[in-house]
């Protein structure tokens, strides 16, 4: 799946920024960060990069804004499928699915309109906290995807709330063995925090349905098993899963976003790849 130019090419110039600035080679000045006038003097241009990089933060790489509740704000960062690959008339459609798969029937007779597709980025452990939610939904023409970030551990319980406002009024969740963790660690970490979310009340979750369908053409079901064998494309660069976890508690810790950004363009790929997964579900030539 193509990657996205624009943020490859921010974070390729964060990156050389930041190796400029600690060899102490760049003549340039980095502009002040908003808040910057109360900061104390530096010594030179290089000493002014490293302090401006060190306060920039997701939100200089990936636009958005902040959705706000009783219990604070949390960052959303909100794009459309056709900004990260070219957008294609088969996006909007489904076939009938095979004899057999009566949820999948039943959610192609109510259309890509009715469902939310998540993904979560987490902590890890079971007591650590979900900082990503990626969400992604069919506006009649495009895939909105949004991704709510809890810039610190204390934005959780904002971002768990974010999240049940996002889910109101759809027929179906969508997920990728979200049975076993997505929709039940969510629910875990609300009952947490005190914050009602209630997810759709129809759960496809793609990783069942995968293994009912492919088990005996496929060495396993995995997500980028099913990546490369239903699109061909294999992922260059991706962040691998065990990593995540470590690098958000280093960024909650240092406040350093440039390794962070790849999990963005993990998670959405992620989600991305679901739409693809139950279209050829939902395909019996598949």
């Amino acid at each position: 799946m193509p990657a996205n130019d624009d943020l490859k090419e921010r974070i390729r110039s964060l990156v050389r920024s930041r190796r400029a600035a600690t060899a102490g080679a760049s003549p340039i000045a980095e502009p002040e960060p908003p808040g910057g006038a109360g900061r104390p003097p530096t010594d030179g241009a290089a000493s002014g990069a490293a302090a401006a990089l060190d306060e920039a933060g997701v939100e200089e790489f990936l636009p958005g804004g902040e959705w706000r509740g009783e219990h604070g704000a949390v960052y959303v960062h909100e794009r459309l499928r056709s900004t990260i690959e070219t957008w294609r008339p088969s996006w909007g459609r489904l076939e009938l699915p095979p004899v057999g798969e009566p949820e999948l029937a039943s959610f192609a007779a109510a259309g890509l309109g009715r469902a939310l597709f998540l993904d979560l980025e987490t902590g890890g452990l079971a007591s650590s906290p979900v900082f990503l939610a990626g969400t992604m939904r069919w506006n009649g023409e495009d895939f909105v995807l949004r991704q709510y970030f809890a810039r610190h551990y204390g934005e959780e319980a904002t971002l768990l709330a974010a999240v049940g406002e996002a889910a109101r009024g759809f027929e179906f969740l969508v997920t990728f063995n979200g049975r076993s963790y997505d929709a039940p660690f969510l629910s875990g970490r609300a009952v947490i925090h005190g914050v009602p979310v209630a997810l759709p009340p129809r759960h496809i979750d793609l990783l069942h349905a995968a293994r009912r369908r492919w088990k005996h053409q496929l060495p396993d079901c995995r997500l980028q098993t099913l990546e490369l064998y239903l699109t061909r494309r294999r992922r260059s660069g991706d962040v691998p899963g065990e990593e995540v976890p470590g690098l958000y508690h280093d960024f909650v810790r240092h406040g350093d976003p440039y390794r962070l950004i790849p999990v963005f363009h993990h998670n959405l790929l992620d989600v991305i790849i679901m739409a693809e997964i139950l279209r050829a579900l939902c395909d019996g030539r598949a």
